[in-house]
């Protein structure tokens, strides 16, 4: 999966970056394990400054655009903390990851009784009764 972090008014360090990797692909790991060509999307900025009245202000978006579907899954997220704004962001993409794809389950979802084979009493009461008719 490609992956592509942009930073706006937030200075680049290492750890941040390899805070945003863990916590990102590790939310979608599970479901875009063979979707290699996936592109994420992850962009943070400062959108209020600190000053001596009040607290800076951050918003962490998540653009993702999986190749198997023509949707691309846009979540974006604020708060006073930059890890608060990470973990909503995380947390509403599992969501959504989540919905899709028991969507997609119950889509192909066949009819339980398909699937029913008789045990061999069974199949010989039928006889009988197929018999008895």
């Amino acid at each position: 999966m490609q992956t592509d972090i942009y930073y706006r008014d937030i200075t680049r360090t290492e750890n941040l970056e390899a805070y945003l990797l863990e916590k990102v692909e590790a939310s979608i790991e599970d479901f875009f394990k063979y979707d290699s060509a996936a592109h994420l999307t992850v962009r943070v900025e400062t959108t209020r400054h600190r000053t001596h009245a009040r607290k800076p202000s951050y918003t962490c978006e998540v653009v993702l655009k999986p190749t198997h579907t023509k949707g691309v899954i846009k979540i974006a997220k604020s708060d006073d903390s930059f890890k608060r704004a990470v973990m909503q962001t995380v947390d509403s993409l599992k969501s959504v990851l989540r919905r899709r794809s028991s969507k997609k389950a119950m889509h192909r979802r066949h009819d339980p009784m398909l699937n029913y084979f008789p045990t061999e009493e069974e199949s010989q009461l039928m006889a009988e009764n197929q018999a008895g008719w």
